[in-house]
């Protein structure tokens, strides 16, 4: 007797080779994708840290710019969009209707006259003020109070 292989051996053991291999494959290709979902999970964490330092750092810049104090410039826009703008002019429907009572025992004009160079005396004080607090161009000092 010559001794033959035992093949039914050969391929059971061939078969769990192959079983082992696409096990190992299956766990290798689960890890790979536990790693990628793990390297996103990271990378969105990362984005986010880097947000909220971005949003912190805007809102100390926006604190900063806030409470420093002001140019002559920047307060005169200031008061200009803080108490003129909201003025506006009322309906009809909301003035004072009939008769106003005369001002008894109150000062009051007589007369009104017409400033004529009311403008003009305006810009020149203005144009003053100006030349005093920034005597040149990139000179202007922060004297006022700040935007809250």
């Amino acid at each position: 007797g010559s001794s033959s292989p035992d093949y039914k051996a050969l391929f059971l053991k061939a078969e769990e080779e192959r079983k082992q291999a696409e096990e190992r494959e299956r766990q290798a290709g689960e890890e790979r994708k536990r790693a990628e979902e793990e390297r996103k999970r990271a990378e969105e964490e990362r984005k986010r840290a880097e947000e909220r330092e971005r949003q912190a750092e805007e809102r100390e810049r926006q604190q900063r710019e806030r409470n420093r104090p002001t140019t002559f410039p920047e307060f005169i826009r200031l008061c200009h969009d803080l108490l003129w703008r909201p003025l506006r002019a009322q309906t009809p429907s909301r003035s004072t209707t009939g008769k106003i009572p005369a001002p008894i025992g109150k000062h009051c004009p007589l007369r009104l006259r017409p400033w004529t160079d009311c403008e003009d005396k305006q810009r020149k004080i203005y144009e003053s003020v100006c030349r005093y607090l920034q005597p040149t161009e990139g000179d202007a000092r922060e004297l006022f109070t700040s935007l809250v």
